[in-house]
């Protein structure tokens, strides 16, 4: 299943956790020592440090976190 996507406010996040969708921090740790981190939501970084990826891995990591029918907010 392919999810579609919209750009949200920050406003508009609670609301969406309310209605049942999972949050996914996607940024590297070093960032989240710097900002924090946010309440309730799934530590799942995409990119290390020299910014390389493993697209597959983190997808089905992904899917354990959200299955394909569940609304997702990424930071």
């Amino acid at each position: 299943m392919r999810r579609k996507y919209k750009r949200v406010k920050s406003a508009d996040v609670p609301d969406l956790l309310h209605s049942g969708a999972a949050i996914i921090d996607v940024r590297r740790p070093e960032e989240w020592q710097l900002t924090g981190i946010v309440a309730e939501s799934a530590l799942l970084t995409f990119f290390d440090a020299q910014g390389h990826s493993q697209p597959g891995e983190w997808l089905q990591k992904l899917k354990e976190l959200a299955p394909d029918d569940c609304p997702l907010v990424l930071i």
